[in-house]
């Protein structure tokens, strides 16, 4: 299962900063790729879904994201599933730290079972996740420092 793990430190408190990060409506600001996200009514209990839009080759795909686990402000933890690719969680976990908050993000894909499927987890999937998490992140940091909305 390839597994990719990033910590970053922000200057900001952490509850104001998971409360902005969980929000559905706030994760095409942030996400690389991410382009829009179907909010609904609720996302704040296992089991709850969005549904999000990316844009991965110049192509849009639509992927189900789906609610594991809500601790604020300690943890925060999704499936995403697009067609015929292999689901995808995100883990992301605060804490506090002297800047402020440490958020730590793994993000694991689930095992395929053809040959391709393999190859593509071994090989390209680490690097588009790793490339697309640290986009993210930079992204974070961008609207800690000019303030969330």
């Amino acid at each position: 299962m390839p597994t990719v793990t990033m910590t970053r430190e922000y200057p900001i408190d952490r509850k104001a900063l998971f409360d902005h990060l969980t929000d559905p409506t706030t994760w095409s600001s942030f996400y690389s790729s991410l382009t829009e996200v179907d909010v609904p009514d609720r996302f704040d209990e296992p089991g709850h879904q969005a549904t999000l839009h990316y844009r991965v080759l110049g192509r849009i795909i639509e992927a189900t994201s789906e609610l594991l686990e809500y601790d604020p402000p300690n943890r925060f933890r999704t499936r995403s599933q697009a067609a015929g690719l292999p689901p995808v969680e995100h883990d992301w976990r605060y804490e506090d730290s002297e800047a402020g908050t440490r958020v730590t993000v793994t993000l694991t894909s689930q095992e395929v079972d053809s040959w391709l499927g393999r190859t593509l987890d071994r090989f390209v999937l680490p690097r588009q996740l790793e490339k697309d998490l640290e986009r993210s992140l930079d992204n974070v940091e961008g609207l800690v420092e000019f303030g969330l909305d």
